[in-house]
């Protein structure tokens, strides 16, 4: 049967040695379509190779998330036009998509937390795991992350049953299950999750 959970004090995730360059460059002009951005072919590895952002597409372009696209604009990384080749806002861009996804801004609190302490990170494979992270050296591709993260806001709850899901759904996967909590100033902290298992005492007579 299953039981209750227990959410250790905050923890730091095991920072990686991954680090982005901080030297100046010329941001990189990148289509902003459907919600996604999509970096040429001749910028991709420059933008992918520097910090792991992005999914190569058959075509050699490298489409990026909402959440890659707002740390890259913030990082002053690329530099957003629209279909006909005209250059967007990126104000107007920040306001449409979190307009589309009202939980975008809270994980992408994390996402560039995670970031900025050097983390390699890529989005979660659903059922409430926003993202995944890398164990230290690891990196998108040859390998594979080793912790989960799920994100809250202050305020917000989450049920036994959806508990339960995500932390069964990390030890399935063998990977450490990390809730990250964002308050009300924007500050992230981390706490492990770890999953007890009871068992029904069947013809105990004590």
């Amino acid at each position: 049967m299953k039981g209750d959970f227990e959410v250790s004090d905050e923890q730091e995730i095991e920072q990686t040695d991954m680090e982005e360059s901080e030297e100046e460059e010329i941001p990189a002009v990148t289509l902003f379509s459907g919600g996604m951005g999509y970096v040429p072919r001749e910028e991709a590895d420059r933008i992918s190779q520097e910090g792991f952002y992005g999914d190569r597409l058959d075509d050699g372009k490298l489409e990026l998330e909402p959440v890659e696209i707002l740390h890259l604009l913030e990082r002053q990384r690329i530099e957003l036009v629209d279909d006909g080749g005209e250059r967007v806002e990126s104000k107007d861009i920040v306001n449409l998509l979190i307009e589309e996804d009202t939980g975008l801004w809270t994980r992408y609190l994390v996402f560039r937390d995670l970031r900025s302490r050097g983390y390699a990170v890529r989005s979660g494979f659903g059922g409430g795991i926003d993202f995944r992270v890398y164990a230290r050296g690891d990196r998108p591709g040859p390998d594979t992350a080793n912790q989960l993260v799920y994100v809250l806001k202050e305020g917000d709850s989450i049920s036994l049953n959806d508990l339960d899901v995500v932390t069964e759904a990390a030890a399935v996967a063998r990977k450490k299950l990390v809730f990250a909590l964002v308050d009300q100033n924007g500050e992230v902290n981390f706490y492990k999750v770890a999953q007890a298992i009871l068992h029904d005492k069947i013809g105990d007579d004590e």
